[in-house]
């Protein structure tokens, strides 16, 4: 199959709640699921979030994304990394890739194609004009593809005045249940005082929400532990990461992600995001 020359094209994702959970406040309007335009490609974003990755597949956490013979990433991926098409570099990180079967090949750095030696391959199919993120976690290994976070994504409308909102979990290894007995998260919003999301688990990706916006106003967006009872405020929730963002009228996907055990260093708990479109 020919190669396909990689560019960063301007997307937005969405998907279905891909694990179950309780409760969904889910935006649902139209979507657009196919770019009209594409009948031959589709759109790729690799995100990784795999904190033990170094001791699962026993290499350094410094890797290449080779699909279908071409690097997608640019520079080298390591734990936080996106992948980013080397022609172009903008914010949104899709590179287009032929439909079909994808293989996904997962390498070690070589001197001319970076593929010296690949240590994981995975197959994927993916249908033209649509758009699709892989975000790695340290379920990459179980070889159960319902752990492996293969999105394919949509385009929510964006509507003036608003903006759309999702959720990955992607924190595995959590000790901090100790103080309510689960292992689920809420999302909670400061500025709108209530939680957006309850009880989402790991491996877990929620649809998007459309939510109201100010952009005069910042928002920070906690993590906590889903409470034992009750709904409490945030005092008197357990907050394991944080994030403050000023959204535009965006879309946006915010993951947990890192070691749960861990508030220092490289590795350890964090939320953060990225801008679908």
């Amino acid at each position: 199959m020919k190669k396909v020359i990689l560019y960063i094209f301007i997307a937005a994702v969405s998907m279905g709640v891909y694990t179950s959970c309780t409760k969904s406040n889910d935006y649902i309007a139209g979507y657009t699921t196919t770019d009209p335009n594409s009948l031959s490609t589709a759109y790729f974003k690799f995100v990784h979030a795999s904190p033990s990755f170094a001791k699962l597949f026993n290499v350094p956490d410094a890797f290449n994304v080779i699909v279908n013979g071409t690097k997608i990433n640019s520079p080298i991926l390591s734990f936080g990394g996106t992948s980013m098409a080397p022609v172009l570099g903008t914010g949104y990180g899709y590179a287009t890739v032929p439909a079909g079967v994808l293989q996904i090949k997962l390498s070690t750095n070589g001197v001319l194609t970076g593929d010296s030696l690949a240590f994981k391959i995975y197959t994927k199919t993916v249908s033209p004009g649509q758009f699709y993120t892989f975000l790695l976690t340290d379920s990459a290994l179980t070889g159960n593809p319902k752990k492996e976070i293969f999105i394919r994504d949509s385009t929510p409308m964006i509507l003036q005045g608003y903006y759309n909102l999702r959720f990955i979990n992607a924190v595995g290894n959590d000790s901090a249940t100790t103080s309510t007995g689960t292992s689920t998260v809420d999302i909670f919003s400061y500025s709108r005082n209530t939680t957006l999301w309850s009880k989402i688990g790991v491996d877990s990706v929620t649809t998007f929400q459309l939510l109201g916006t100010n952009i005069s106003v910042p928002d920070t967006l906690y993590v906590t532990r889903t409470p034992a009872s009750g709904s409490p405020l945030l005092p008197g929730r357990v907050v394991l990461a944080k994030l403050a963002i000023t959204p535009l009228f965006r879309n946006y996907t915010i993951y947990y992600k890192g070691d749960g055990t861990l508030t220092t260093g490289t590795t350890a708990r964090s939320l953060a995001y990225y801008v679908n479109q």
